[in-house]
């Protein structure tokens, strides 16, 4: 909403930083990977998106001395999930998590430590598929699900 803080925490080149700067009012987008931070710079520059916050960082100790959140996005955690959710909930037990993940292990931690935390969890699984000519047929090929897990207290 207008009023939120977000977090993107695993941002990448920021392609969520972005859209959800369009839509708050101040975003941090947490990146430990040199080449996508400069990426990150670049987009925030080209979409005028200056309520983006950008920092360098592993997580969850980038995540120290940032504004409470409201809404958070975790699209990569670098195996630090379950101490970034422990993170992202001491900083605002109330907050709205979503996780994004591909491996089933990431989905299981992050399920298991949303419920730890006393989270109701939801689980939705999206998927895509291609087309690819086969002859006369086009058939259409699976590419890799994502699960996208949100959290939220009751």
């Amino acid at each position: 909403g207008p009023n939120d803080v977000c977090w993107d925490v695993g941002a990448g080149t920021g392609s969520v930083s972005v859209e959800l700067a369009l839509q708050c009012r101040e975003v941090w987008a947490v990146e430990r990977e040199t080449p996508a931070l400069a990426l990150l710079e670049e987009n925030r520059k080209k979409f005028g998106a200056w309520n983006l916050h950008i920092k360098g960082g592993e997580a969850p100790e980038a995540l120290r001395d940032m504004p409470a959140p409201d809404k958070v996005f975790i699209g990569g955690s670098g195996g630090n999930l379950k101490e970034i959710v422990r993170a992202v909930h001491g900083a605002n037990p109330n907050a709205r998590v979503c996780i994004s993940a591909i491996a089933l292990e990431t989905l299981h931690t992050a399920m298991t430590t949303l419920e730890e935390l006393g989270y109701e969890a939801e689980v939705v699984q999206i998927s895509v598929s291609r087309a690819r000519k086969a002859g006369e047929l086009h058939l259409l090929m699976a590419q890799n699900p994502v699960f996208l897990i949100t959290g939220a207290r009751p």
